[in-house]
């Protein structure tokens, strides 16, 4: 489907932030010779009707809780966004894995309310506490905990997932197989370059992956111009002499892992970085099981099913193939999650 006119909402508020819609309908006309022969309506539905919705604040969380009331305690699925920050994308997924069975909360962790206004230093006990939120939630068992992310919230649900124990399984969408720069500059506002690490714990930055100032203003310059800039973050990898020390050590993960990416990615390699992944998790005896579902002529952005899929730029791969990635891997995403809890269930 071709979108003509795209009205984007970037809900950076939790106050102003209502889950909407929570359907919708599609017409569809079939034409011959420009006369109808035939028509149909579908509803989409974005969250099942028994699915209740929470706004979360406590200590110091923002995020949405998607849950059955009436449910025994289910796995459950802490959800991250990408770099596009807020409380928006995240939620969808939430709202679809609620509408499955497992009770999910939409964590922002940047740009909305007071949270940090980019990705510097975001504190992963703030990732820890959101957890240990969720494992005490009654709808939840707290010994079946699984990570979502997508782009930079994959990489981040591989570094949680390799920090806590508590953690069962990750499942990360277009990630990065190391520690990647966040923000720019030191402080909002600044022109001043004063690269940052993505992530903190108990107060240090971790190591990350280093880039030059030409290197962000070439990178500035290409999205502004709605260009790829996969090639810089594989420059900088290559070029890192601390390649070791950023390297997520996934192998640590407490539980199965999946990997989702496509070779035509605009915003970084993953496709390679998975490929990486998988090899390190071989090399070091991993016990759990790794999928990796690599998709081919594929962009960035492997989403949810039926929607549309049109825009690429700045995304990469096909419309159908963006479409048939999207399709597929959430089928197999919900029977990754079917495996690894059904002796739960």
């Amino acid at each position: 489907m071709h979108v003509q006119t795209q009205r984007f909402f970037s809900p950076y508020s939790l106050d102003t932030f209502e889950f909407a819609p929570r359907s919708t309908e599609i017409h569809l006309t079939a034409e011959v010779h420009e006369k109808p022969i035939a028509r149909a309506s579908i509803t989409r539905i974005f969250v099942s009707p028994e699915v209740s919705i929470k706004k979360i604040r406590d200590n110091g969380l923002v995020g949405q809780y998607f849950y059955d009331p009436q449910a025994e305690q289910r796995p459950a699925i802490l959800v991250l966004g990408g770099s596009e920050g807020g409380i928006g994308s995240c939620s969808q997924f939430a709202a679809l894995f609620a509408s499955h069975g497992y009770p999910s909360l939409a964590l922002a962790y940047f740009q909305c309310d007071d949270l940090p206004d980019d990705i510097r230093h975001i504190p992963l006990e703030y990732i820890q506490n959101a957890i240990r939120w969720l494992k005490e939630q009654p709808q939840v068992n707290p010994e079946k905990i699984t990570v979502f992310g997508r782009s930079k919230g994959a990489e981040l649900a591989l570094v949680i997932g390799a920090l806590d124990p508590e953690v069962r399984a990750v499942i990360a969408s277009s990630p990065s197989s190391t520690v990647s720069i966040g923000s720019s500059n030191e402080i909002a506002g600044s022109d001043l370059f004063a690269p940052q690490s993505s992530w903190s714990f108990r107060g240090e930055p971790l190591p990350y992956v280093h880039w030059t100032g030409a290197q962000s203003d070439e990178a500035d310059a290409l999205l502004q111009a709605g260009q790829r800039i996969d090639h810089i973050h594989a420059e900088t990898w290559k070029a890192c002499k601390w390649l070791e020390e950023a390297t997520i050590p996934v192998e640590r993960i407490n539980g199965p892992i999946m990997l989702l990416s496509s070779d035509d990615d605009h915003w970084w390699p993953a496709a390679e970085h998975c490929d990486q992944m998988v090899v390190r998790l071989r090399e070091k005896g991993f016990a759990h099981d790794v999928v990796h579902l690599r998709y081919e002529d594929t962009g960035h952005s492997i989403r949810f099913p039926y929607i549309p899929t049109t825009r690429v730029q700045l995304n990469g791969g096909t419309a159908k193939n963006n479409a048939y990635a999207s399709e597929h891997s959430w089928r197999e995403v919900l029977q990754f999650l079917e495996k690894v809890f059904s002796k739960e269930r």
